[in-house]
């Protein structure tokens, strides 16, 4: 039933503690009368008992407690909702909107404020990621020209030089179109077995003649099949390039699942292990993309993580090597 007022926090408030007042103030006085005590505007009343006083105190106290524990879950609940969607909207800008048309005036208001805001964010971000989408697009023309020229160069070490220099930047410009098709194009979560996922991408990588093994097994998760697929490749493909080998096991909990990737390379130093998250962070000052990498592997890989709902992360082997940590919650 719709209340005819503004349905205002305060509002509520005031139509709870008044309630709960009343009723404690009309419960009190049944107890009193049955106790035979006459009502305070009558001859002065006989002094109650000690334990009916106490009695009477901790009914009060009870009730205004009870009062105050139900109204703070009511007046919280819309709040701790946006805080929710708050911090979802931080892992993925294209996460459901907040219902505008529940609750209190206040939390209605700055749900469409903040449906707003989720929009220019997502509009700033396919205006950023179309920006850089046509300048990488536009760096292919040249780049093929210069290759061809290059083509032209008498001296071969010369000619090699450049040659790899312009394949280093065309790997770059794939590298970022890729990230960027990936950020801007979101799939629908689905039932997936991530299990047959591991397992086939483990068989790509042996036939590559890869090391990669593949141990444990879980029932199917909801997630974006593709992105998944991406995510998991760019790990395994990490471990493999740094580590030699990529251990991979499945362990199934009733809340998550948590895939490790294990590798036998040297590590990361404690104090990078979260800037290697970075976009086009490498720790190795090598100019070879095939021993530096890119360095969106890992960044790519965790911003899927989190629009799955899941995590990546990284820790050393208790001996040597690092260890890939994804965890996909149910």
């Amino acid at each position: 039933m719709k209340l005819p007022i503004r349905d205002t926090i305060f509002v509520r408030l005031f139509l709870l503690m008044f309630l709960t007042l009343t009723l404690s103030f009309l419960v009190g006085r049944e107890v009193i009368t049955e106790f035979g005590i006459e009502a305070p505007f009558g001859p002065m009343p006989p002094r109650p008992p000690h334990s009916f006083l106490l009695s009477n105190l901790l009914f009060r106290l009870t009730g205004i407690g009870l009062a105050a524990w139900v109204a703070a879950r009511w007046l919280a609940k819309p709040i701790q909702r946006m805080a929710h969607a708050a911090y979802e909207l931080g892992d993925n800008l294209n996460r459901p909107q907040l219902d505008e048309n529940s609750g209190p005036v206040e939390v209605r208001q700055a749900a469409t404020v903040f449906n707003q805001m989720q929009v220019r964010l997502k509009m700033q971000l396919a205006e950023r990621s179309q920006f850089l989408a046509a300048i990488s697009h536009d760096l292919r023309t040249p780049l093929t020209r210069l290759k061809l020229r290059a083509e032209k160069i008498d001296d071969q070490q010369l000619q090699a030089s450049v040659r790899e220099d312009l394949n280093e930047m065309t790997a770059m410009i794939d590298a970022t179109l890729d990230y960027l098709r990936g950020t801007g194009q979101p799939e629908a979560p689905q039932p997936l077995d991530i299990t047959a996922l591991v397992y086939s991408l483990a068989e790509d990588a042996q036939c590559r003649g890869e090391a990669v093994t593949v141990s444990g097994k879980s029932a199917p998760v909801t997630v974006q099949p593709l992105a998944m697929r991406r995510c998991l490749n760019n790990l395994i493909e990490n471990a493999v390039r740094y580590g030699e080998r990529a251990d991979i096991s499945i362990d199934e909990l009733p809340d998550r699942v948590t895939i490790c990737i294990s590798d036998d390379g040297p590590g990361i130093p404690p104090d990078k292990m979260e800037a290697v998250f970075a976009p086009f962070f490498r720790i190795e000052d090598s100019r070879n993309r095939n021993t530096g990498g890119i360095g969106l592997g890992l960044s790519i890989a965790r911003d899927i993580a989190h629009q799955q709902g899941g995590s990546l992360i990284l820790q050393n082997g208790a001996e040597k090597g690092l260890v890939a940590i994804l965890t996909l919650n149910r």
